[in-house]
Formats: structure tokens, C-alpha cells, sequence
């Protein structure tokens, strides 16, 4: 079992760009993967997703899942909770979205989040610490009630990486994607409730 802390994933990371890979194909492939994940769950059968996404490129990765499932047929909808300025690889890959995504505005949420089959946290990634923006607690209150299957990209926004510390309001998964190794906070017995099962997936590191 491969376990890497935040710095540790960033240098993994930068280490497989300096042999020939790319930060955009690293994106790809988790997202990719993370899909294919998502499909395996409603046994192949289409079906609708809300993706709660943030501006870095935890929030890119959950861009990447929506194109892909869209492209399968999904009814497919993102959310950005964080604004509108995304980071570089986020914007491309909000570029790549087909027409059939529909992107809505937090404002207008509770009545996605309700009727949402499946529930993506994208929001914050590794480099995550401290307390979640109120803006956020206030979609995640609503979101950790609803009864979508909820999935978390890499960990459940408002948890530290490393130490396992939690926000008030913290995402509550019912299945995990950790991408390239297992950060130490997924392996703590406290983090079990915000994690549930917890999967590592390869994305060529």
C-alpha cells in the first residue's frame, strides 16, 4: 500500500511530468478512471450526477468525470463553489464540456442536490486545511442530508490530508477515489464516517 502525504504526492506528481507525463494528462486519467468507477456503481446503467466542483484542480478532476459520463449518456449537471476563476486546468477542461452538461448556480442547488442520483465532492483536494468557507458548509449541510450515493475525489472536502483534522460540515462520502496512493488521513479510524469505502486508483504516477 502506497501512502503519501500532501508534499509527497506533489513531488510523486512532479516526478512523473519530469519523465514524460503532463500535469493535464495526470487530470485525465484520474477523472477518467473515477468514471469508469462511477459506471461500475450504477452497473452501467446512465444515470443523473451533480458535481460540486472548486477552482483547483480537485474541481478539474471532477470536469473531467462530468465530460466523460455526459458522453455516456448521463444526465449531468456541475456546480463551481469557489467562483468562477478557475485554474488553468479546470478552465480547459470546462471548455471540453459538451453543450449537454448544464452548469447551475449555487443559488439554485437544493433542488439538484435533492433530486441527484449520484453526488460528486470535488471542491477542495490535498492541500486543504483549516475551516471550509460558510458559502460551502451551507451546500455540504444540505448535500450530507440527501440521498444520492455521495462520492468524494481523493478525500472529502474539509478534511486535512495529513493529520485527519475536520471542518464543521465536512463531506460525508459513501465511497472515496484516492488518486496515486492513500493519503495517512484515510487511514484514520476517526475520518471513517466522512470517508466510507475508501478506493486507490492508479493515474500513472
Amino acid at each position: 500500500m502506497r501512502i503519501c502525504t500532501a508534499a509527497q504526492m506533489r513531488e510523486a506528481e512532479a516526478a512523473a511530468v519530469t519523465k514524460g507525463t503532463s500535469y493535464e494528462a495526470l487530470m485525465e486519467n484520474a477523472g477518467a478512471k473515477a468514471a469508469e468507477e462511477i459506471r461500475g456503481l450504477s452497473s452501467g446503467k446512465p444515470s443523473s450526477i451533480l458535481l460540486l466542483c472548486g477552482k483547483g484542480n480537485n474541481g478539474g478532476d471532477g470536469l473531467v468525470i462530468a465530460r466523460h459520463l455526459a458522453k455516456a449518456g448521463w444526465q449531468v449537471c456541475v456546480s463551481f463553489l469557489c467562483g468562477a476563476e478557475l485554474s488553468p486546468l479546470s478552465q480547459l477542461n470546462l471548455e471540453r464540456l459538451p453543450q449537454n452538461v448544464s452548469v447551475v448556480p449555487v443559488a439554485d442547488l437544493e433542488e439538484n442536490i435533492k433530486s441527484a442520483g449520484y453526488l460528486v465532492d470535488g471542491v477542495f483536494g490535498i492541500g486543504f486545511h483549516g475551516e471550509l468557507p460558510l458559502s460551502v458548509q451551507r451546500v455540504f449541510q444540505k448535500a450530507n442530508r440527501c440521498k444520492a450515493c455521495r462520492i468524494a475525489l481523493d478525500l472529502p472536502s474539509g478534511m486535512d490530508c495529513d493529520t485527519g483534522e475536520t471542518s464543521p460540515n465536512t463531506f460525508c462520502a459513501g465511497v472515496t477515489y484516492t488518486f496515486g496512493a492513500y493519503k495517512p488521513a484515510l487511514l484514520m479510524e476517526t475520518v471513517k464516517p466522512y470517508c466510507g469505502e475508501v478506493r486507490c486508483l492508479d493515474i500513472g504516477l
